[in-house]
């Protein structure tokens, strides 16, 4: 899968950065002595959540990456390092699908996947404080009576829904009980300070299959299951702080392919509807594109958003490989329509609130309220992902596509190679370091604490490279 980006020669650049930079030897200024961390005790740390928490990046888990987890990072500021371990896998590590996206080419830049598999690394160091675990779902905390099936999730290969990361992280004691749970093995570490970030995963399946793949969990289900993850974190005494959902619009999967495609005049707006450009011999014509949605076919809006899983459908529109979306001859009928699971549709005169954006984007809205009000009435901090990724996400929209989150003199674009690794949805090493230091500011601000920042300029950015 090609991943375009606009600034190819500055890539070239980060990869020689990354031959100069590849070990967590790099960085040993980020350990700073003394710490002063007020009134949060950082004596037994403990992260929860899934593939953002684990340090998952470029669409797979691996050491190289692991060591820049955001969770890893701050418990190298607080000087806890040695207190604080990660289910480790060599690289290039373990995918959810396909391999790791390695670059291959830099002008134009160009990544493939490598479908090698990597092995932990040091299993033997369970329980881990990272429980970072990709795939997990915020039914995973407290799983009551195993009503999110964690247990056949965890351990049945034969599951629709097997994940293998379960059993990497979480200790085999566990998940051999009837209705495991990640809070217990929280618990069982006595933690003194907890960072909680799940629900992400709730919506995000939704998003990335174009709404035809994992449901949204229900906003009141998601209520229910907040408040009492909030509730059993209460009762271990540790400080917490939790995290808001990003915004489906404001990561690069859903809406970076669009703005590449415009860029490179593949499509163009015209009138609040998008046209492809088709050579012909006398020259560019456009045509009015068509989706598939679950309401039947239409044509492509400004509220729709070709997914970046699309980029080598469009490759091969281009390359004369694949019918055009379009119609033609204008009998009313396209030849052919983007495939529902490539497109996440937006309104388009249905039921408000029918489409799958208005879907994903009401529960992440719904969301973000309960974990707000849930964290104010238990006196947990929260870091506004939500907010902070809008923000950074509006300035690269609002400067035409140059700017972004501003901080130790760089201009992390949230685009894929930037903020965000080439899978479109994790962050970079840089990008981890980001949300550390956003936690950071968040735990100075509540517990009166002096925490320095990372500099993020100094922090690898880690794109992996194929052997080729």
């Amino acid at each position: 899968m090609n991943y375009l980006i606009k600034h190819s020669k500055k890539l070239l650049s980060l990869v020689l950065v990354l031959a100069l930079v590849t070990s967590c030897k790099d960085y040993q200024d980020l350990d700073v002595e003394p710490v002063d961390t007020g009134d949060a005790d950082f004596s037994s740390y403990v992260a929860v959540g899934n593939s953002l928490t684990a340090g998952f990046q470029n669409n797979a888990l691996y050491e190289s990456g692991q060591e820049y987890s955001f969770p890893n990072l701050l418990a190298r500021q607080v000087n806890q390092s040695e207190n604080f371990n990660q289910p480790l896998i060599s690289d290039p590590g373990i995918s959810s699908a396909n391999g790791r996206i390695e670059l291959t080419n830099l002008d134009p830049v160009k990544t493939e996947t490598n479908s090698s598999m990597g092995s932990p690394v040091n299993p033997g160091e369970k329980p881990f404080t990272n429980l970072g675990v990709p795939g997990a779902v915020l039914v995973d905390y407290i799983n009551p009576n195993n009503s999110g099936d964690l247990k056949g999730r965890a351990t049945n290969e034969n599951h629709p829904a097997y994940n293998p990361f379960y059993g990497l992280v979480m200790e085999q004691s566990e998940l051999g009980k009837d209705a495991p749970n990640l809070h217990n093995q929280v618990a069982k570490q006595q933690p003194s300070f907890i960072t909680f970030w799940l629900g992400n995963n709730d919506v995000l399946g939704f998003v990335t299959s174009g709404g035809e793949g994992q449901s949204i969990t229900n906003p009141n289900n998601f209520s229910q299951l907040y408040q009492g993850s909030v509730q059993a974190m209460a009762s271990t005494g540790a400080n917490v702080v939790v995290y808001t959902i990003p915004d489906v619009t404001s990561i690069p999967f859903v809406f970076y392919l669009r703005t590449q495609l415009e860029q490179k005049e593949v499509i163009r707006l015209n009138e609040g509807a998008y046209e492809l450009a088709i050579p012909t011999q006398d020259g560019t014509q456009y045509f009015d594109i068509h989706i598939q949605t679950n309401n039947g076919t239409r044509i492509m809006r400004q509220t729709d958003f070709p997914l970046l899983s699309a980029q080598s459908y469009f490759d091969q529109v281009q390359d004369g490989e694949v019918t055009p979306p379009i119609d033609s001859d204008g009998d009313g009928t396209p030849e052919s329509a983007i495939p529902d699971q490539l497109v996440l549709d937006g309104p388009a005169g249905g039921p408000q609130g029918s489409s799958e954006l208005e879907q994903a984007a009401g529960a992440i809205q719904q969301y973000n309220t309960t974990i707000e009000n849930s964290a104010a009435s238990a006196g947990f901090a929260v870091v506004d992902i939500n907010q902070i990724f809008a923000e950074t996400f509006n300035a690269f929209q609002s400067s035409g596509g140059e700017n972004g989150y501003q901080t130790n003199g760089l201009n992390l674009r949230p685009v894929p190679g930037e903020l965000f690794s080439f899978d479109g949805v994790h962050p970079t090493n840089r990008g981890s370091a980001v949300i550390a230091n956003e936690t950071i500011q968040t735990i100075n601000e509540t517990y009166g604490a002096n925490i320095d920042q990372i500099n993020v300029s100094k922090i690898p950015e880690g794109f992996p490279v194929a052997s080729n």
